[in-house]
Order: structure tokens, then C-alpha cells, then sequence
């Protein structure tokens, strides 16, 4: 007997918690490759994030929705890897901690649970961080140094102490992730490998990373008319966190639409945002807020995009007659 689940996981053919269970596969190999890169803070980070994020989500269902009983479905580990991977390793601790419980507590649980959150909560709790902390967050630790080094395990270091990025970079560094960037958004094979796992298990949806790469590109020739140059362009979507978003977070079921015109708006808007906001702005904010900004309009597009019942006209018509 299958265990009832909230939308949208009540139309899967699978338990959400065996989706989720999936999502986080994909991400091990993109953990492993930011553990290899960063070193063995990583590792620390996503343990105290995911525990956070996991008995935040308890307790608090526990004590907001106590008719409801409380089953692991994964879904609150995955909120907490995917945070850490996109934060700089170089973050404090307490910092994690502090992320994951606004993640879970205002973001998550506030609006009901899993599959009722309007935003995506790791993203979420990383804008957060990048408002409350970014001397933390705009760090951009060299790659494969100070691996062993936990002397700032607590304290974090600033944009100024943690490295910068190189100008020099070659086709092999960008291909392998050896980049200066956050934790996990720079191997883009990895990052490809845990699309093809999502592929494979019927969990990646190419409307809105198609529309979102394709909004970004399209942006850039009007937007960098004077400095377009190829090699800046493959380095700034290698190395900013715009593949990791791509695959997995336009992939999230509960915060995209439902149906597939509304994920192909949904992904061309992101785009569309994160080529200004990194033109007029910053590259953090590109990534981050964009995404955030169209799960506020996740609804309307379900709300007014649905498949067609048969024999009627759209049917917020039918209804408001």
C-alpha cells in the first residue's frame, strides 16, 4: 500500500521519498568532486546542514502538524547538501546552522511542509546568507589549498582572506571544475553526471533548463556587445553556479509548474533575470534571485496553465462563470 503524499508528489508513480532519495544520488558525485577540490570542511558543512535542516523539519512537524505523522522523505537532506554546495567552503559553521534553520523553520515548514513551499529552501536560505553575511559568502577559496586546514572551522573567512579568482584559466580547469567558485557549482562534469542520473530516473524535466540556458545566451550578445569573448563566457557559466541551478533546482517539482508551457516560461524568465542581474549587479545575486523571483509566480503560471479538459475552454473561464 502506498503511502499518501501532497501535491505535486501525489501524481508520482514513485514515493516522494524514493524521489528524493534519488536527487540526493545525483548530488554524491558533485559532494565527492567539491570534497576532492575544497577539501574536508565540505564534508563538515553538509553534515551540520543536513542534521540542522533534518531535525529542524522533525521537531517542527512534530509541533505544528501533529495530526500528521512524520516520515523521512529525504527531502530535508537534500535542501541541506544542496545549501552547502553553494556556499563558499571557506563559511563558518554557525553560519550553516543558521542557514538551514531559516531554510526549514520560515521557508519550509511555515507554509505547510514538503511539497507546499512556494520557495525552493536551500536557494532561499543561500539568499539569505548572501544579505545577512556576504563577506562570508563572497568568498571564493582557491581550489586543492589549506584542505586539511579547520582553524577557521568557526570563524569563516572574509571575501579578502579566502582567495580570488585567476584570470588564467585553462579549457582542462574548466572542463575538470578546478576553479575558485563555491563549494560545488564549478566541476561541470560532475554536475552533468548527476543530470544524466536525474535523467535516468525520470526526474529531469528539459523545459526550464532548456529556456533558462538559452534566455542566457541569447541575453548576452545585446547586454556584452563591447566584451563578448568566448572563453569569459564558457568560465562565468562554469564557474557562477548557473549549470548546478539548471540541473538541479529547475528540477525541483514543488517550486516550477506543473505543466510543461509554464516550466518553458519559467526557465526563459530565470534566464532573462540572471543576464541583467549579472550585468547591472553581481554574479551571486544572477543565480540566486532570479530562480526565487519566478517560484513567486510558480502559482499563477499553475494556476492559469493546466491542461485542457476535454470539451471545454480554458478552465478559470469555466469556473468563473
Amino acid at each position: 500500500m502506498k503511502r499518501k503524499q501532497l501535491a505535486p508528489h501525489i501524481h508520482a508513480n514513485q514515493p516522494a521519498s524514493e524521489r528524493y532519495m534519488y536527487v540526493l544520488m545525483a548530488m554524491l558525485p558533485v559532494l565527492v568532486g567539491a570534497v576532492f577540490y575544497f577539501g574536508i570542511r565540505v564534508l563538515i558543512l553538509a553534515a551540520v546542514s543536513m542534521a540542522c535542516f533534518f531535525f529542524c523539519d522533525f521537531f517542527s512537524a512534530k509541533s505544528l502538524y501533529p495530526e500528521h505523522a512524520f516520515y523521512v522523505d529525504y527531502s530535508s537532506l537534500v535542501s541541506g547538501l544542496m545549501l552547502v554546495l553553494l556556499m563558499p567552503a571557506s563559511a563558518s559553521i554557525w553560519v550553516v546552522a543558521i542557514a538551514a534553520v531559516f531554510g526549514s523553520l520560515l521557508v519550509k515548514q511555515s507554509f505547510g511542509g514538503v511539497g507546499t513551499n512556494i520557495f525552493n529552501p536551500a536557494l532561499a536560505a543561500r539568499a539569505f546568507l548572501q544579505i545577512a553575511f556576504p563577506a562570508q559568502m563572497d568568498a571564493r577559496p582557491m581550489p586543492l589549498t589549506d584542505m586539511w586546514n579547520l582553524s577557521s572551522l568557526l570563524t569563516g573567512k572574509c571575501a579578502a582572506d579566502a582567495g580570488a579568482v585567476h584570470v588564467d584559466v585553462s579549457a582542462m580547469e574548466v572542463i575538470s571544475g578546478k576553479l575558485p567558485g563555491m563549494a560545488g557549482v564549478t566541476c561541470a562534469v560532475l554536475i552533468l553526471l548527476g543530470g544524466i542520473i536525474l535523467f535516468e530516473r525520470k526526474l529531469f524535466r528539459f523545459e526550464a533548463p532548456l529556456t533558462y540556458l538559452m534566455a542566457i545566451l541569447i541575453g548576452y550578445v545585446p547586454l556584452y556587445w563591447n566584451q563578448i569573448h568566448p572563453d569569459q563566457f564558457v568560465i562565468w557559466v562554469a564557474s557562477s553556479g548557473i549549470l548546478f541551478v539548471s540541473v538541479f533546482m529547475l528540477n525541483d517539482c514543488t517550486t516550477t509548474p506543473m505543466d510543461s508551457r509554464g516550466r518553458f516560461l519559467f526557465g526563459g524568465g530565470a534566464g532573462f533575470l540572471t543576464i541583467l542581474l549579472s550585468r547591472f549587479a553581481n554574479d551571486t545575486y544572477a543565480v540566486i534571485f532570479p530562480i526565487l523571483m519566478m517560484n513567486m509566480v510558480t502559482p499563477i503560471f499553475d494556476y492559469y496553465i493546466r491542461p485542457r479538459a476535454f470539451s471545454h475552454g480554458e478552465w478559470f473561464k469555466e469556473v468563473e462563470k
